[in-house]
């Protein structure tokens, strides 16, 4: 799997990748681990560059379609956003307050429960999708049909299978 990566010489001081690539060589748990953590990195890193002109970050952009697909009109409740998007409620409250600055979402009281806020997307919200969510998904294709399609779709089948056992697993 890992025959790109070169056998140092004694002297030699390995990189960061051939490092780790070596070190966990052998080791199938932990070279899934790893490659799951490389791939999300530079993921990342290609969508931060991405999101960047727009002022926009993954995880803002994830809240907005999130806010915008869950709460439709009605809006979704801050906990609800927090529950999808596995954060805990002091990130929520920052990150939906810095949504708010952007004028991207408006939040307001549930009428049945004053302590419920439910928060909606705003046309500005709706505007920065529009723009970027073409984009988006160019940069997630680009990304990921770097391997063919069979690839990706023996792919998609394991990790699906694998969230599937976990959650299953987290249930006992």
């Amino acid at each position: 799997m890992y025959n790109a990566i070169r056998i140092m010489k004694s002297d030699a001081i390995p990189t960061r990748k051939e490092f780790y690539f070596n070190a966990i060589k052998g080791r199938p748990s932990a070279e899934v681990f790893h490659g799951i953590f490389c791939v999300y990195s530079l993921l990342e890193k290609r969508l931060d560059e991405y999101f960047k002109p727009h002022d926009l970050t993954p995880v803002k952009f994830n809240a907005l379609m999130l806010i915008k697909h869950l709460g439709g009109t009605n809006g979704v409740s801050q906990q609800d956003i927090g529950h999808h998007l596995i954060v805990s409620p002091s990130n929520i409250t920052r990150l939906l307050n810095r949504l708010a600055a952007d004028e991207y979402i408006e939040r307001s009281a549930c009428s049945k429960d004053r302590r419920v806020k439910l928060v909606r997307i705003t046309p500005k919200g709706e505007r920065v999708i529009g723009q970027v969510f073409f984009g988006f998904g160019e940069t997630v294709q680009q990304s990921v049909y770097l391997m063919d399609r069979t690839e990706v779709e023996d792919l998609s089948h394991l990790l699906i299978k694998w969230f599937l056992k976990l959650e299953a697993a987290g249930e006992r």
